[in-house]
């Protein structure tokens, strides 16, 4: 099944199956970066490394090195209704106050989140954007 050239039956299409770069950069038309939107593309993605690492930063600190106490356990059942109660009560208070703490917990990582990253730093990375897909060659 295999013919002279060794293409499987191809008829001689190999070069078409695998075309280079280079052609497939002509055939999309991509045009060259100039020198200065070079740097900012480099910016950019300086940026874009910068904005993970500022989330990961911020998630790490607000959920692992700041962390809550264990859930509390709910009581036991003991043979007095009276005291039982009384622990129920505990329990339902101590499970409120940690859901607090969770809240303003999720809170903190949210505010730290849109001060650093969504009203500081994603805006000068969109601006590099712009101008690296905005810009026109002037040449």
């Amino acid at each position: 099944m295999i013919d002279e050239q060794g293409s499987g039956g191809a008829g001689g299409k190999r070069e078409e199956a695998n075309p280079l770069p280079s052609d497939i950069l002509e055939k999309l038309r991509i045009r060259e970066l100039e020198p200065l939107q070079w740097v900012g593309l480099w910016l950019a993605l300086a940026f874009f490394v910068y904005i993970i690492l500022a989330s990961g930063t911020i998630f790490f600190v607000s959920f692992r090195c700041i962390q809550l106490p264990p859930f509390p356990s709910p009581p036991a059942n003991s043979g007095d209704p009276a005291q039982y109660k009384t622990l129920v009560d505990a329990y339902k208070q101590s499970a409120d106050v940690y859901q607090q703490m969770a809240k303003v917990q999720v809170e903190r990582a949210t505010q730290l989140f849109q001060l650093v990253v969504a009203s500081t730093i994603l805006p000068v990375f969109s601006a590099i954007l712009g101008y690296i897909f905005g810009s026109k060659k002037s040449g």
